[in-house]
């Protein structure tokens, strides 16, 4: 349903919005940032000796042609949104060209982006390109409250984040905005909470930090991943502050248990290609060709992708012992994927687990299972959970530039009543 500037997306369907990644080439050091070794591997750059991001400078950008033809390519398939991420995608010398194209085309458009290169010193701001090129939205970087704080964690400027909203907010431009929760950060999530609710961040994101790729072992992750009991109080303050501003709130790969109250906000990999903003065609493939990479993802309209589906063991009492050496052993009743995500003997008989994503295997070495209960009943259908169909700002996606999103949110059917 398509209303003035925004569009509603009817909760259970899958997505209509895609991604554009333009290389991975990126000038920043975000500590918790798994696309670092993703370059790594590309690049064939080793990490020993070197620093974690150094795959990232060397890395390389699509070319404008290519990224042009992939933005056809989307919306020949039907597709009414998309995203443009990197690396750093307003360090392409292509972007505004891309976003015009989008504009031609009847996309809508957010850029993924930590904001350093919005505003320039000297010369015109790329900002202000960007806007009359017709950019719909950004969703920018907010890992901290503090600039000590966002220095550590990106090497970047929170400052010229806050400029660059500051710049959108005097022109009625509203977007979103991404936190990822670790363990540096998590009595800042109140505070950054309420900078987006002071500014015209519309919906929220927290994204619970992966421990992808080289993030192999407990020890790894140590000092990054936090103890989901240790997230739960400053998230749920995070999200009050939120929702009383106006603010949608998505969570991300959170098990379902571990914030008690918070279960309407949470979406992984199983209900994630059901959520308006997440992208359906095939990320993560800066150096294949345009066709390949604009190409749907094969998606089951009322389950997650297969790829994650849900596997208990034989009778569905059964156990199996995951072995990780030195490090311990967990016993599992269910996975996804080649245990991928996991539950443990701890979840079995919980009515969830058919809506939630499981646990990280390194998670449960590193941390155990304080603050996790199995839920007694637990209603959904497809990939949701009722309380999710029935989170309605999670539902509404932005299509046209200066569209007033958090008036679109307040009108929502039953939103006056909703906590």
């Amino acid at each position: 349903m398509t209303k003035t500037g925004y569009h509603f997306h009817s909760p259970g369907e899958l997505s209509k919005s895609g991604v554009l990644d333009v290389g991975l080439k990126c000038a920043h050091s975000c500590r918790f940032c798994y696309y670092s070794f993703m370059a790594e591997a590309r690049e064939s750059v080793s990490g020993q000796g070197g620093g974690q991001h150094d795959a990232l400078r060397h890395a390389a950008f699509r070319s404008t042609a290519d990224c042009l033809a992939i933005v056809d390519h989307l919306a020949d398939r039907g597709l009414i949104n998309f995203d443009i991420t990197g690396g750093e995608p307003t360090m392409h010398e292509g972007l505004p060209q891309i976003v015009r194209r989008a504009r031609e085309r009847g996309l809508s458009v957010r850029v993924i982006t930590l904001g350093q290169f919005l505003r320039q010193k000297n010369g015109p701001h790329l900002l202000d390109t960007l806007l009359d090129a017709g950019v719909t939205d950004f969703l920018f970087s907010l890992h901290s409250a503090s600039e000590e704080g966002f220095f550590a964690a990106t090497r970047g400027s929170l400052g010229k984040v806050l400029a660059a909203m500051g710049a959108l907010d005097r022109v009625g431009f509203q977007y979103c905005a991404n936190t990822v929760i670790h363990a540096g950060n998590l009595a800042d999530l109140p505070r950054i909470a309420e900078m987006s609710a002071a500014r015209g961040v519309y919906h929220h994101n927290f994204i619970v930090f992966n421990a992808y790729y080289r993030w192999d072992s407990p020890a790894s992750i140590a000092g990054l991943q936090a103890a989901y009991a240790d997230i739960a109080g400053p998230l749920t303050r995070a999200v009050e502050i939120l929702d009383t501003a106006g603010v949608a709130v998505t969570i991300r790969y959170l098990p379902l248990c571990a914030a008690p109250g918070l279960e309407k906000h949470i979406v992984g990999v199983v209900g994630v290609h059901h959520d308006p903003h997440e992208w359906r065609n095939r990320a993560g493939n800066p150096d294949r060709e345009p066709a390949y990479c604009a190409e749907p993802l094969p998606v089951p309209v009322d389950g997650p992708r297969d790829i994650y589906a849900l596997k208990r063991m034989e009778g569905g009492q059964g156990e199996r012992r995951l072995d990780f050496g030195p490090d311990g052993a967990v016993d599992i009743v269910a996975e996804r994927g080649d245990a991928f995500k996991v539950f443990p003997a701890h979840c079995r008989g919980c009515a969830a687990m058919d809506y939630c994503d499981g646990l990280d295997p390194k998670y449960i070495l590193l941390h155990g299972l304080s603050g996790l209960a199995p839920f007694a009943e637990m209603p959904g259908s497809g990939a949701l959970i009722d309380a999710r169909r029935a989170y309605l700002p999670a539902f509404v996606l932005k299509r046209e530039p200066l569209a007033d999103m958090r008036g679109a949110i307040a009108n929502l059917p039953g939103r006056a009543t909703q906590p």
